[in-house]
């Protein structure tokens, strides 16, 4: 049997999870922008892990955890992730044949038009048909055009990753809209809000904890990388997570401009904060840290100069970045 969702949507962007979010909007009949859809799902983060059993061993992550739980909770019901069973396939078939979209996530490394050696499991995608005759997927992919398939045997063995940078347990959420959604001047306070509130407060996903606290922590530990033994790698990733992959150029801050830009316009006390501007401003900073390291990872060996330097500025960003979220918390009222 082969079955494709009655008016599946793909349109290509920047990031995984806000792309998806978008697509299902689209669907559903909301033509929401990414960009919108990110800053609903409160999209920010940072999170610094250091471990010995990885590498590389002192990594960082920019986006916030649960964004699209948090995105379909607040425009929807209280969501959370589903963990199939080993009847993964049987499973996500069965909202496929209702005409239900599927948001999974899984690990780039067994997705082959990827053809990536490296592991990166969390990556979000869209299940929108499968095919029994060929035994594949048909997934919505980020920044690629139209369907693309997986093999049911990589479709499970990516829900299933246990790389130990975010073990996976066959994560899914179905996504049916049944109830009327809130006028986005409603829902876009409640969402700035909640973002602000979890990077002053913290809170915790499958990478661990992320929070403003956080990004105090790697400034202060920067310095402590010319004794790391792979330096390089950790600098190098951190570049990559900033600038490259699917963030915008700026760590996710760029996107969310994008979305406070759309959002000032419902929503005139965003303006009368200049919230757009100050993280346009962050984002430009984000970039020039992002620079940074990408230099340090090409020098001969570490240069405790430039580690010092990428501190100072890491720590310019903790404080511009708790006075936005403080900013966020005193002034804007969500009902």
């Amino acid at each position: 049997m082969k079955r494709i969702i009655d008016n599946w949507v793909h349109i290509p962007g920047l990031h995984c999870g806000s792309v998806t979010l978008r697509d299902v909007m689209t669907h559903y009949g909301y033509n929401w922008s990414e960009a919108m859809c990110f800053g609903i799902g409160g999209g920010l983060g940072f999170y610094y892990s250091i471990r010995d059993d990885i590498s590389p061993s002192h990594m960082i992550f920019v986006r916030g955890p649960l964004m699209e739980t948090t995105f379909l909770s607040l425009v929807n019901k209280e969501t959370s992730w589903k963990h199939a069973g080993s009847d993964v396939i049987d499973t996500i078939k069965t909202y496929i044949n209702e005409n239900v979209p599927v948001i999974i996530q899984t690990d780039i490394y067994y997705l082959e038009y990827y053809n990536s050696n490296t592991h990166f499991p969390g990556h979000i995608v869209s299940v929108w048909g499968y095919d029994d005759e060929s035994k594949t997927m048909f997934v919505a992919d980020n920044h690629l055009e139209g369907l693309k398939k997986v093999p049911y045997a990589d479709f499970r063995d990516g829900m299933a990753s246990k790389d130990l940078s975010n073990p996976l347990n066959n994560n899914f959420m179905e996504v049916k809209l049944d109830k009327p959604i809130e006028n986005l001047e409603d829902l876009i306070p409640r969402a700035i809000r909640e973002n602000a509130r979890k990077m002053l407060q913290g809170s915790s996903g499958g990478r661990g904890e992320s929070g403003v606290h956080k990004i105090k922590l790697w400034s202060e530990d920067l310095p402590n990388w010319k004794d790391v033994s792979d330096w390089k790698w950790c600098s190098r990733f951190g570049y990559q997570v900033i600038k490259k992959r699917g963030v915008g150029g700026a760590g996710f801050r760029w996107i969310y401009r994008d979305f406070l830009n759309e959002a000032q316009e419902i929503v005139p006390l965003i303006k009368d904060l200049d919230l757009s501007n100050k993280m346009n401003n962050i984002g430009g900073k984000w970039s020039d840290i992002a620079l940074l390291l990408k230099d340090i990872s090409e020098k001969e060996s570490p240069e405790a100069g430039l580690l010092s330097l990428a501190s100072k500025k890491a720590y310019e960003l903790w404080e511009l970045e708790t006075e936005f979220y403080s900013t966020v918390i005193e002034k804007i009222e969500a009902s």
